[in-house]
């Protein structure tokens, strides 16, 4: 992906903002949540969480085509946080400023949070882990800022801004950590299979 695909990928999101799709901030902490995770899960199957209201709507997409480059538009994302993933290269979330020029994160982290509900169940096994449940501290606490509900906002009654800056910068250790969490979590699983089926192949009679 490149700077041209980027900001074409911003400007459909941004064109579907009237339907409640994503914008390009809460597709990237979205994108990462589901790379990061329990199992990842396809850009595909979730276009109706991107889109919104815009998924039904015939009129979205002037053809076949252009509905084809804005999904290739996606895989390119999703590849480029995967990549990074896999890698164990940084991650840099994509923080857009608002109307008043403030980098605020909000939208990226209730993306994040959007991806967890997918696998609510399977997420529990990080927020039971005393060791590693810390590292969505700084994801909630953006995630559920602006939360009607007074009782899920953050536990400071004002967020200054020292703070705020502080949970912007601990979002890439958190994803890096959580994506190493699960990982291995899956390969102790594979491995656990592998010695089983090692352990059924070898009380197999011999012919």
């Amino acid at each position: 992906m490149n700077d041209a695909d980027y900001q074409r990928l911003s400007a459909t999101l941004t064109r579907f903002q009237p339907l409640h799709s994503m914008n390009l901030e809460q597709l990237d902490g979205f994108f990462a949540a589901l790379l990061c995770g329990p199992e990842p899960i396809k850009p595909s199957e979730c276009l109706p969480m991107i889109l919104g209201d815009a998924f039904d709507d015939e009129t979205a997409f002037t053809s076949p085509k252009a509905l084809e480059q804005f999904v290739r538009l996606l895989m390119g994302h999703w590849l480029d946080i995967a990549h990074t993933l896999q890698d164990g290269e940084p991650f840099h979330p994509w923080l857009e400023e608002d109307e008043h020029g403030e980098v605020r994160g909000n939208d990226w982290a209730q993306g994040f949070s959007e991806g967890m509900q997918l696998l609510h169940d399977d997420w529990a096994l990080l927020f039971d882990d005393a060791e590693h449940a810390p590292l969505l501290e700084p994801i909630l606490a953006l995630a559920f800022e602006q939360h009607p509900d007074p009782d899920m906002r953050p536990y400071v009654e004002h967020i200054s801004a020292e703070q705020r800056a502080a949970w912007l910068a601990e979002l890439s250790d958190s994803v890096s950590g959580i994506h190493a969490f699960f990982t291995a979590i899956r390969q102790a699983l594979e491995a656990e299979e592998a010695e089983l089926d090692a352990d059924i192949e070898h009380q197999k009679p011999k012919a």
